[in-house]
């Protein structure tokens, strides 16, 4: 393979590594962005929970508080029924102790109630209390990773760009302006390999004579007839030995 092309081989693998890089770089933060949004939704989501249980809780007090004041009503009113004089007074503190006794029972039914439902909230907050660890790790993992491959991607662009600079010094001008044509018409990639008569840039099956002509020596650079990439043979076998 001539020197020329065995060049132009690297440098088209050095502009593509560039590409990729270009393509982290704006792709990588907003992942970052979306890693936020989904654990903040997570945090958000069991804050909710917790403020539940909370109101529940408030709930529970307010119940409890509610049945000490029913209780020391029920209570005043019980020491009251020894002073009346009449049995009409007597018979209407009977009724205001009964009608006392029914809140009260009405009461403890309720705080009875609200401390099974605690219980449920209790068990179920403990379980997304545990998820919530987990997916914490994971997401301060996952966010360390991303920082480290966006903090790397400018040294890698600048390590790339160097290389290309030095490797196109090398090349003859108007080889490299062809390349340069190539690569802007086709999404950059400008030189591709082929293999079983077939351009592994468009895919399309490339003519026998031509093809015979790749496996020779030769100083002149092929063109693909159909996709017009610089096109070198290539034995993909030996990426499976």
């Amino acid at each position: 393979m001539n020197q020329n092309l065995l060049q132009l081989i690297e440098l088209q693998k050095i502009d593509t590594e560039m590409q990729k890089a270009l393509q982290s770089r704006k792709e990588l933060p907003l992942r970052l962005v979306r890693l936020d949004a989904d654990f903040a939704a997570v945090r958000k989501a069991l804050e909710e929970e917790r403020g539940l249980l909370e109101a529940k809780n408030q709930a529970h007090r307010e119940l409890e508080e509610a049945l000490r004041r029913g209780v020391e009503q029920l209570r005043k009113s019980r020491d009251r029924i020894h002073e009346v004089k009449s049995n009409k007074e007597y018979q209407a503190m009977l009724k205001e102790i009964e009608t006392l006794e029914q809140k009260r029972g009405a009461v403890e039914d309720k705080i009875i109630a609200i401390l099974e439902e605690l219980d449920a909230m209790k068990a179920s907050l403990a379980i997304r209390e545990g998820e919530f660890q987990a997916v914490g790790r994971r997401y301060e993992e996952e966010r360390e990773e991303l920082e480290k491959r966006i903090g790397s991607i400018e040294s890698q662009l600048q390590e790339r760009q160097r290389a290309g600079e030095s490797l196109r010094e090398r090349i003859p001008k108007n080889i490299l302006k062809r390349y340069d044509m190539t690569k802007n018409v086709n999404h950059g990639l400008a030189v591709v390999s082929a293999w079983k008569e077939t351009c592994d840039g468009c895919h399309m099956s490339i003519p026998p004579q031509l093809y015979n002509e790749l496996l020779e020596e030769t100083e002149e650079l092929m063109v693909c007839p159909n996709c017009r990439r610089i096109i070198y043979w290539y034995d993909q076998n030996k990426e499976h030995v």
